[in-house]
């Protein structure tokens, strides 16, 4: 799973699924899959007017309008139908509609860690034809997150990181030091929790709150800070790694702050951010998307630093959001090519069109109006740019690439509420990796 704060979704409706759904049953009729790719730099707008179907997850509509205003005045003959999708109904939508060969599909946003998976489900195009070799025009996390086999099968649109957000009226309180803007003074996550410990002796109701309290996504960096690796190992990342001693130490550090009541049992991810908005916790590692919100929040005076590591372990923060994937049935392909150059590429992408951007794109030169936008520019954020260009160049670690990633996520949220539940870590992850064992046998062919 992707970020979920990056994430703007329409409310689902029965309405919308059903609509999806039925468009499956339009029939796959004669599809261009097997023909060559047009290099994008030769592409030609259609003489006639085509219409592509796009289905997204990663922003809502209204927030895309100015984008496809833009797109549609540049290329006149193209028109983008979007369809929004709950993120958690994503896979089923387009195990429907792409598992049966639906050719009324052009685009759909394909979340990072699942491209393994969609392309070993024969979902995805490769664009390596079209596009070439991104180095330098995108991320260089965000290209291999995108990448399978040497070939990339999605246009990676966003990319992501963290920061350390801190209360520092209960940090001073209690007479901790507030933390530096500098990576390289970066805390451990045992400091972190002792300095929590000791905001709570002065009244903090919480020393500690994860934004992502239950999710890979947030906490992979625990166990690659002590060099667990990303929980998966040998052809393909199908040999399950979760029950190592890294992956044990991590957890245990981590469901003892729960036993300790240093952070929280019960909140759920929808909810951590408001607990910190609060002012009742004292340090909130999450992503910048959540600056808007603390700002406006009434007496709350906070600062960043830089996502902690564990003492002696090296620095690893999360990255990763949306890419672009292409169906390889898609009857509209030139068009839909066109369009994710676009999205992508031309004049930094289709950031340029947002004037409230929840995380970095991909884009390289689209970068600057994300870190321009006037939440960076308030005195509670500074150092945050600084931050979080450093972690993106140097810390950022893309989630396990694994055809079995679907299987995984699924798993190691369960083993990591268990862990949050007071269930001893190793019993978690021993668990956790006999699942993954058995779930992905059907993969180890």
């Amino acid at each position: 799973m992707a970020p979920s704060r990056p994430r703007r979704l329409l409310a689902g409706t029965a309405a919308v699924l059903a609509a999806l759904t039925l468009a499956a049953c339009g029939g796959s009729g004669d599809s261009a899959g097997t023909q060559p790719l047009t290099k994008a730099d030769d592409l030609k707008d259609p003489a006639s007017k085509v219409v592509l179907t796009y289905a997204g997850a990663a922003y809502d509509a209204k927030a895309l309008e100015p984008v496809f205003a833009a797109f549609t005045k540049a290329h006149p003959n193209i028109e983008v139908k979007y369809e929004s999708v709950p993120f958690d109904q994503l896979n089923s939508v387009l195990s429907v509609r792409l598992g049966s060969g639906d050719s009324n599909l052009d685009l759909f946003d394909t979340d990072m860690p699942r491209t393994a998976a969609y392309q070993a489900r024969g979902w995805l195009t490769d664009l390596t034809p079209a596009f070439g070799d991104l180095t330098g025009k995108v991320d260089k996390a965000s290209i291999d997150a995108s990448t399978v086999d040497g070939k990339l099968v999605a246009m990676p649109l966003q990319t992501s990181s963290q920061l350390l957000y801190y209360n520092k009226k209960l940090l001073t309180k209690a007479g901790v030091a507030l933390p530096a803007a500098d990576p390289a003074q970066r805390m451990t996550w045992e400091q972190v929790s002792e300095a929590g410990r000791k905001a709570q002796r002065s009244g903090a109701k919480w020393g500690l709150l994860l934004d992502q309290v239950d999710r890979y996504y947030q906490l992979q960096p625990l166990a690659e800070s002590l060099g667990g690796g990303p929980g998966g190992e040998g052809k393909d990342n199908l040999t399950p790694k979760v029950d190592n001693d890294a992956w044990r130490k991590a957890f245990t550090w981590y469901g003892q702050q729960f036993a300790d009541k240093v952070s929280p049992r019960g909140v759920p991810t929808a909810q951590t951010s408001d607990l910190f908005a609060a002012g009742q916790v004292a340090f909130y590692p999450g992503g910048p998307w959540w600056a808007p919100k603390f700002l406006g929040a009434k007496d709350l005076d906070f600062g960043v630093a830089a996502y902690p590591a564990f003492a002696g372990g090296k620095p690893v923060t999360p990255t990763g959001a949306w890419s672009l994937g292409l169906n390889p049935n898609s009857r509209n392909r030139d068009a839909a090519l066109i369009f994710m150059k676009f999205m992508a590429l031309d004049g930094g992408g289709f950031s340029q069109y947002i004037t409230d951007l929840a995380v970095p794109p991909a884009n390289v030169s689209g970068t600057a109006k994300y870190y321009a936008q006037k939440t960076f520019t308030d005195p509670k954020m500074t150092g945050a740019v600084a931050l979080l260009q450093h972690e993106l160049a140097g810390t950022a670690t893309i989630r396990l690439k694994t055809t079995g990633y679907i299987e995984f996520e699924d798993i190691m949220g369960r083993a990591f509420t268990d862990i949050i539940n007071g269930v001893d870590a190793g019993t978690a992850l021993q668990k956790a990796q006999s699942e993954l064992s058995a779930a992905w046998a059907k993969y180890r062919k």
